[in-house]
This record gives C-alpha cells, structure tokens and sequence, in this order.
C-alpha cells in the first residue's frame, strides 16, 4: 500500500489518512486502551472516544506540521487494513467513528480533508489509466481545498471541543502553528 499521492499538476500531497492509522494511530490507541484497562469498552464508551479522538487529531495535525507542501488528508471510509484494533472493534464500528471525528476535526480547525469511497491506492491507479472518475475525485477535492477559507478558523471556536474531551495538546499555540502552516501553504 503507498503512503501519500502527490498531486503534481495542483502541487498538492495527498496524506492517506488509512495508512496512518494503521501504521500509527491505531497502536497508540490500544495502547492507551489496554494502560486504562479499556479494551472491553464499546467504541462509544466517552474515554474510549477521547483516546481515539485524542490521537486521531494529534498524529493527523503531525504529519501536516511535518509537510512542507500543500496537504490534504485522505480517507477512505468504505475499508481499512487488517490491523491489530480490528481485534477489539469492528471494522464497520471503527469506520463509522473515523469518518464522524474527521468531519469533526473538518469545522474545528483548519486542516483539509477529502471523505472518499475510493482507497489512495485505487486512486492512483484510475490516474494512471486517465480515468475519468479519478478526474472527477481530483476535481472534487481541488474544489473544495480551494472553497475552504481557513482564515474562519479561530482557536475560540476550539476551546469547548478541546475541554470536552480533555485534548491538552491542542492548546492555543498548537492551533496558530497549524493556521499558519495552512496559511502559508495555500
């Protein structure tokens, strides 16, 4: 499975959002679920959601800060590899709950991400066969990247996100480092 698909005509990088959190995310979350003795609570349990939201948001927002380069964040909401919190949830569970925290994320702060049926992989290849519905997704995500404005974005709006679930990490500073990134990139 590939990692990113860069974009070269719209010099945008696409971060696969899948692959992150099966190489990273995924790991932290059991993690912290076994510490807290936790893997026996259903994906909607409120600490079970913070976990998963706190690193959701956290490895997302790092691999953004980590990029010099335009970035939007990719998901494929239909599948997700065989990984290890595959054993504690199901699949159908985990993706519901991944595609409800982007959207989330999405009107919280100023990060791009695309929803799609399509994995990165099956994207790349309709765009190496010229298919028109990789066109068609590459034209949806341009549209929209260009259609957000993310000087809308305010830490205020933030805040009551960041107490509800105890996401320490998102702090004031934290946010203007990504608006800024965001900002210079666009």
């Amino acid at each position: 499975m590939m990692a990113d698909l860069k974009l070269e005509t719209y010099d945008v990088r696409l971060i696969d959002f899948n692959k992150l959190f099966t190489s990273i995310i995924q790991y932290n979350i059991v993690n912290n679920l076994h510490d807290l003795e936790c893997l026996h609570k259903s994906i909607s349990n409120r600490l079970v959601k913070k976990i998963f939201l706190h690193w959701v948001i956290f490895e997302m927002c790092e691999k953004i800060l980590d990029k010099n380069e335009k970035s939007v964040v990719y998901f494929n909401y239909t599948q997700i590899e065989e990984c290890d919190i595959l054993k504690y949830y199901k699949e159908n569970d985990v993706l519901n709950f991944l595609s409800y925290s982007l959207r989330r994320v999405e009107k919280l702060l100023p990060v791009k991400i695309y929803i799609s049926k399509y994995s990165i992989d099956y994207l790349s290849h309709l765009l190496s066969k010229k298919d028109g519905k990789a066109y068609t997704t590459v034209n949806s995500i341009i549209t929209k990247m260009n259609n957000i404005d993310i000087t809308k974005f305010t830490f205020s709006g933030v805040k009551k996100f960041t107490k509800q679930y105890e996401l320490s990490f998102l702090n004031n500073d934290y946010f203007n480092r990504l608006s800024t990134k965001q900002l210079m990139l666009k």
